[in-house]
């Protein structure tokens, strides 16, 4: 039993007519049917939908959805859950039918983060077009790649990391440790893992040893064709003046070329292309100490440097 992929986010807002326009005009993702006139929907490939953005009360992701390949690989995890402790909530038929999946179970990760696993893909044979004239993101040809990837809050890092691997059955591509503070002798780096789910991409989730924030998430992931379409975003977002988190870059792991810009939603967004692919089966995961190869200058490192000038 493996997570197949990253199959879709699910993110609360108080401003669904932000994140209409930010998904639409600046990542370029298309607008989807839905049923419920407090969710928005979105796609990015054939699947009926990748983002599920819901009313609410705060600005927040909420969980990641995990696909399993099949209804014993998910009926495997849901005793794998309750076996390690954790809570486990199967869906309703009707819950299941929203997200247009077959099975749907609700648990969390010992680091708090909540998260969905489900199986039984469902299709809708629209082509995709995107609004903002994204030529194509990457998601695999049968979607098997998933959304992109996620990065999340592990403060108990060992105890987070060993769940996700014992329970939920990924593998580690990269076991980094970054020294964010300068790598001076009193800086004592962070951790962080890098792990593959049963597919070629890099990485479908990472841990960061760091503070759970208020977004509930450190950064996602998602991947376009090609250099054009990173740059004509990265365009876009100059022109829609939307925060750029991290100016343009190559990391040295996952040699995505990438950008970072902030959401609605207070966390990140990595806008990416060229992402390393693997083979999960035979891959000896690695160790990286620095985290761009060049580029993916921070916000709050320009913040520092100005104060510092001033």
């Amino acid at each position: 039993m493996t997570v197949a992929s990253l199959g879709y986010v699910v993110i609360e807002t108080r401003d669904l007519a932000s994140w209409s326009t930010f998904a639409t005009e600046v990542v370029g993702l298309m607008p989807a049917p839905s049923a419920q006139h407090d969710v928005l929907l979105f796609r990015m490939d054939d699947r009926p939908f990748r983002f599920w953005i819901q009313q609410g009360d705060r600005e927040a992701f909420v969980q990641p959805g995990w696909e399993l390949a099949n209804a014993g690989d998910f009926n495997a995890a849901v005793e794998r859950l309750k076996s390690a402790g954790r809570p486990v909530q199967l869906a309703t038929p009707a819950e299941a039918r929203a997200r247009q999946v077959t099975a749907l179970a609700r648990s969390s990760d010992p680091a708090g983060n909540d998260l969905e696993i489900y199986y039984g893909r469902v299709l809708d044979y629209a082509p995709f077009r995107s609004p903002a004239g994204v030529s194509r993101f990457v998601t695999g040809p049968s979607g098997e790649l998933g959304l992109g990837h996620v990065v999340l809050s592990a403060p108990n890092f060992a105890e987070t990391h060993a769940f996700y691997k014992s329970v939920l059955g990924f593998g580690d591509t990269d076991l980094g440790h970054f020294y964010l503070a300068g790598g001076g002798p009193d800086d004592p780096g962070v951790r962080f893992a890098f792990m593959h789910a049963r597919n070629q991409r890099h990485h479908s989730l990472a841990l960061g040893e760091l503070p759970q924030n208020e977004a509930r998430l450190v950064h996602l992931m998602v991947e376009v064709a090609s250099v054009d379409d990173v740059g004509r975003a990265y365009e876009r977002v100059h022109k829609q003046e939307v925060p750029v988190s991290a100016t343009l870059g190559r990391h040295v792991n996952d040699k995505m070329l990438s950008f970072y810009m902030r959401t609605p939603g207070g966390f990140d967004i990595e806008y990416g292309c060229d992402g390393l692919l693997i083979d999960p089966a035979t891959w000896i995961p690695t160790t990286s100490l620095p985290v761009s190869d060049w580029g993916h200058v921070w916000a709050f490192q320009n913040a520092d440097n100005q104060g510092s000038e001033g």
